[in-house]
């Protein structure tokens, strides 16, 4: 005998005494019977299984079968797991049990309720009909007209419902005549339908997906949408669980009009602090006849104290392929598209690198982009450090320019600075710089310039500051920043400033200015809430307009905040630029608004935006790119999130202007993201 059956008498009441009795007697003569068994085989009894209760309200034994009928409050325990039903049948020979009414089946990993079931206590496995499983650890709920257990984490269903909803109504759940379910890890389905409320949306002849909150293997969640010029948009991601430092998500994207693409993003972590993520795909427009390739690959290894390094690579072959397909904003809208790369020995005081960057033009025809590649860069750095009263610091670079039009060539430069403070009330600090360049030219006649130009110079700096403060009362305090500067860049040869722009470097501007600013402060108990800075410079050496255009910034942090910049130009009596950005909280709403003005270069941009969050589980956004010099509205988007505990969902809405260059209509595309808990997600990124 392998389990121990006893009653629960003590619940009948005091008429139903001589069968307590009874029943008593024949639970210590059962107990005797099992005592004797287990002392003849021990080991199997306390060594291999845990041992099995069972109690009842009244409790009934066949010897002609070997069976035993329990009923009320049937309780089942065998280790960390037990059963309850209203009655039950036990058979002793094969350790069956027939539970009917209000099965339920507790165990640490799953909850199981039926009206009856067939269960093995030896091997653990069964069928519970009319019921309904919920696991645990993976949060879903699995309810099927039979449900097979067939192993310790697998199960097999008739007339099968998934969901990973908590309400009795769930608001989606996977309907399939049969489905065979290991927990945590995958859901088979034959003949399955996705439905929403019970009404079927999505039907297929086989379903394989991953049913767990970890990662795991498996298709995810697919991307619908529809374009006014492409068509139905569909886009269906697959995930690989490698390891658990390394992913593969392969994603396959499908236009009815445009064409299909491909493409695959690989992911790892690994121990040192390194981590990368690559991503490559290809799309053919099959209308265009072209095909679109795009690299996106990041790599990282930080080490504080040894050889660390990173590259960020962002390669295109057509500039046009972000505005005509992506799905994100900040992408469409984009001018340039920079790669980097570099390479950093630190030392106690200084570094070693070696770096690249590449820059993609995105405007059209701009294949044969004039602007200059960083292919590569070696450079030393001291850090700044201190030498007696004076704190010397050190730049060097040699690097190499590439371009497909336009000045090419070789540069190196070394600027060494030495720079000295004092002072308490009023500090003065003051720093020389001695620079030397040197070039090395290539396609150089056409633009005018020599093959070989080298350049001497030095700059020196002196600044005297202060700060005045004023307080009024407790709530307002207010402070003063003035700052008077002289900076002298002297006059060199004609022929040493003759050189191609590759970076800031090569700009070079004579000077002996004087410089004034002041810096305005408001505070009051919460901190600053005001901020106002005014500058400007005299240059001596410009006797036509030696005045700067006058700079005001302005910085408001609360109760929203705001900052705006602005420059005027005396000569002319123009505003010469013009920054503002204001962001409006108002409860669940916030509003955005800012504006881009530069005379010189005739462009004026309004960034608009405006968000609302209903609560934590429904949020929208709108923005708008407005091009006031001629281009009107440059591009449009909105944006929605809902999120359930058990789903979400995403709505991308984008308009695109017409296109009078191309001929192109405007263009409105819609784009739709589920997120189903449990059964994986997939996040809109192209």
């Amino acid at each position: 005998m392998k389990h121990m059956i006893q009653d629960a008498g003590y619940k009948m009441q005091d008429t139903a005494c001589k069968k307590k009795n009874i029943m008593y007697h024949s639970f210590l003569f059962f107990l005797l019977l099992f005592t004797v068994y287990c002392l003849l085989s021990t080991v199997y009894c306390f060594a291999e299984e845990p041992p099995t209760f069972i109690t009842s309200d009244s409790l009934k034994h066949e010897k002609s079968t070997s069976m035993y009928t329990a009923r009320g409050s049937v309780l089942v325990e065998q280790g960390e797991a037990i059963m309850i039903a209203d009655e039950m049948k036990y058979d002793e020979k094969t350790s069956n049990i027939f539970p009917e009414g209000n099965v339920v089946y507790d165990s640490p990993d799953i909850l199981l309720k039926a009206e009856k079931a067939e269960f093995n206590l030896n091997t653990k496995k069964g069928t519970f009909y009319n019921a309904e499983i919920f696991s645990k650890h993976e949060k879903f709920r699995v309810s099927g007209a039979e449900i097979e257990k067939r192993g310790e984490k697998e199960y097999f269903i008739k007339k099968a419902s998934v969901t990973t909803c908590e309400n009795p109504s769930p608001e989606w759940c996977i309907k399939g005549r049969t489905a065979d379910i290991i927990i945590g890890d995958r859901l088979k389905s034959r003949n399955a339908t996705f439905n929403i409320k019970d009404f079927p949306i999505l039907y297929t002849p086989y379903l394989w997906a991953p049913l767990l909150t970890e990662r795991k293997t498996g298709l995810l969640t697919p991307v619908v949408g529809y374009s006014q010029s492409k068509g139905f948009y569909y886009r269906q991601p697959f995930f690989w669980a490698i390891d658990e430092d390394k992913d593969v998500t392969f994603i396959v994207d499908w236009y009815s009009r445009a064409g299909l693409g491909e493409g695959a993003e690989y992911r790892y972590v690994a121990p040192g602090d390194v981590e990368g993520k690559h991503w490559l795909y290809h799309f053919h427009d099959k209308k265009a006849g072209s095909d679109f390739y795009e690299l996106k690959s990041t790599h990282s290894k930080r080490n504080k104290d040894g050889l660390s390094g990173y590259w960020n690579l962002n390669l295109l072959n057509g500039e046009s392929f972000y505005r005509e397909y992506s799905i994100h904003r900040s992408e469409r809208v984009n001018r340039f598209l920079e790669s980097t790369a570099e390479l950093t020995l630190p030392s106690d005081n200084s570094r070693l690198y070696l770096m690249s960057q590449y820059i993609i033009d995105l405007k059209d025809g701009s294949h044969n982009s004039a602007v200059a590649q960083r292919l590569p860069e070696f450079g030393y750095v001291v850090n700044p450090s201190r030498e007696g009263p004076f704190v010397f610091s050190m730049t060097s670079s040699a690097s190499n320019f590439l371009r497909d039009r336009g000045v090419s060539g070789q540069r190196l430069d070394i600027y060494p600075k030495l720079s000295h403070s004092f002072g308490d009330k009023i500090i003065l600090f003051q720093n020389l710089g001695l620079r030397e360049t040197v070039y090395s030219l290539q396609d150089n006649a056409a633009e005018g310039f020599k093959s070989s130009v080298h350049r001497e110079m030095f700059d020196y700096n002196i600044t005297a500051s202060s700060r005045l403060i004023k307080k009024y009362s407790e709530n307002l305090t207010h402070g003063i920043e003035p700052s008077l500067g002289y900076t002298f860049v002297p006059w060199i040869k004609k022929d040493s400033t003759n050189v191609p722009i590759f970076d800031s470097t090569d700009i070079y501007s004579r000077q002996s200015s004087i410089g004034l600013s002041v810096v305005n402060r408001l505070l009051d108990k919460k901190g600053e809430f005001l901020t106002v800075n005014v500058s400007e410079s005299y240059n001596t050496y410009e006797r036509d307009i030696p005045l700067s255009p006058l700079s005001i910034a302005a910085s408001v942090p609360r109760p929203f905040p705001i900052t705006a910049d602005a420059s005027y130009n005396h000569y002319n009596d123009r505003m010469e630029t013009i920054n503002s950005s204001v962001s409006i909280p108002i409860k669940k709403f916030s509003f955005s608004f800012g504006e881009r003005y530069n005379q010189p270069n005739k462009t004026m941009f309004y960034d608009m935006g405006a968000s609302y969050t209903h609560s934590k589980n429904l949020s929208a956004e709108v923005k708008v790119w407005y091009d006031a010099k001629g281009a009107g509205m440059r591009d449009s988007s909105f944006t929605m999130k809902y999120q359930q505990q058990c789903w979400g969902m995403t709505i991308i809405v984008n308009r695109k202007p017409p296109d009078e260059v191309k001929n192109k209509p405007s263009e409105l595309s819609v784009f739709v993201t589920f997120d189903l808990l449990g059964l994986g997600s997939q996040s809109v990124r192209k």
